[in-house]
């Protein structure tokens, strides 16, 4: 067995991330089980039955990056509004699209969809298309009688909707071409923390790179690709309710906009099955919720004395829960969201 340390933040949920995603893209490309742990709060590993070196993981996420870069399934769009202008054009598998028509956009869109669904090549492709979701057409109408069509996608995907912005279009697909053009080498520094370099936004200390999953700033452009393919280990489910959004995995909101992403620690290997399990389970909403109601999202609140007790996550081996507060701004049209830093709670 082989195994690759990775210098990651417990309080940073987008190393978090980072760390499930490069799990995925390695067990999708090996089709081989991958494990992964915390060995402290400063450092995880990822591991394999196969030998492997981390060169060999750099050379898996170089193909990766290739292959979603030429997909017809990430190239797709279309315009599913009523007007034909250029601004009009968006992704086809974005999970969030405004002004969809009514009268021929929905059934384009789903029909463009469906098509590029089918090219779908591993696994691991579809796991990550169904884990972000899609416009909704069954969550009804808002208070402004528009189609509450943002409702079906995943609340990880967090781009601000402002001048027509996008997730599919406007972050992905940019930074798997910048990932597909770097060197063996480069990636492999990147992943193993040599060095930062966040050459989709030229290094800019207000880099939207990570795309909410921390703080704006200047983030390594293949660890950021790693990152965003974590989404799919948080499924994304489907209700049939009008009054509420629907639900995913990990990421929560609650009365009086509470909103909050709630993630589990582990220091025993895991295998992504067992991570998906635990972050959809009703164990882990609970332990969210219960130090939510605890006050942990208050400013000023420290992690000092607070542990949670539940038998499950610690049967399954949650040593901790992280609790990270979602900023969000006061921009009512477009508001900007992002997951600040982190409090660690022990499981008992």
């Amino acid at each position: 067995m082989s195994e690759l340390v990775l210098p990651v933040d417990v309080h940073d949920a987008f190393d978090h991330l980072m760390l499930v995603g490069l799990a995925s893209i390695l067990e999708d490309s090996w089709h081989e089980t991958c494990l992964l742990r915390w060995r402290d709060f400063r450092s995880a590993e990822i591991s394999a039955d196969r030998a492997f070196t981390p060169d060999d993981v750099a050379q898996v996420v170089s193909d990766h990056a290739k292959r979603w870069a030429q997909s017809p399934w990430l190239r797709a769009k279309g315009n599913y509004t009523a007007d034909n202008k250029e601004s009009s054009i968006h992704a086809t598998l974005s999970p969030r699209l405004s002004g969809l028509s009514e009268s021929g956009g929905w059934s384009k869109l789903q029909r463009d969809r469906h098509e590029v669904i089918d090219a779908l090549q591993t696994v691991g492709d579809r796991r990550y298309v169904g884990a972000l979701g899609e416009p909704s057409y069954w969550s009804g109408r808002g208070s402004n009688k528009q189609l509450q069509s943002d409702s079906g996608a995943s609340r990880w995907e967090m781009v601000t909707r402002n001048k027509g912005q996008e997730f599919v279009g406007g972050r992905l697909l940019p930074l798997s071409h910048v990932v597909a053009d770097f060197s063996v080498d480069r990636i492999r520094d990147g992943l193993l923390g040599n060095l930062t370099k966040d050459e989709l936004n030229s290094d800019k200390s207000d880099s939207r790179t990570a795309t909410g999953l921390h703080r704006p700033q200047a983030t390594d452009n293949a660890r950021a690709w790693c990152a965003l393919m974590g989404v799919a280990a948080f499924p994304h489910m489907v209700t049939t309710s009008t009054k509420n959004r629907d639900a995913t995995a990990g990421l929560m909101q609650m009365a009086g906009k509470r909103r909050f992403a709630v993630l589990p620690v582990c220091d025993s290997p895991w295998t992504l099955s067992k991570y998906r399990s635990v972050v959809r389970s009703a164990a882990m909403v609970r332990a969210g919720t219960e130090l939510v109601d605890r006050g942990v999202l208050l400013s000023g609140h420290t992690e000092e004395g607070i542990s949670i007790s539940n038998g499950w996550l610690k049967e399954k081996g949650v040593v901790a829960c992280v609790v990270f507060k979602q900023y969000m701004s006061d921009n009512a049209s477009a508001p900007e969201r992002w997951l600040e830093r982190g409090q660690l709670y022990s499981v008992s």
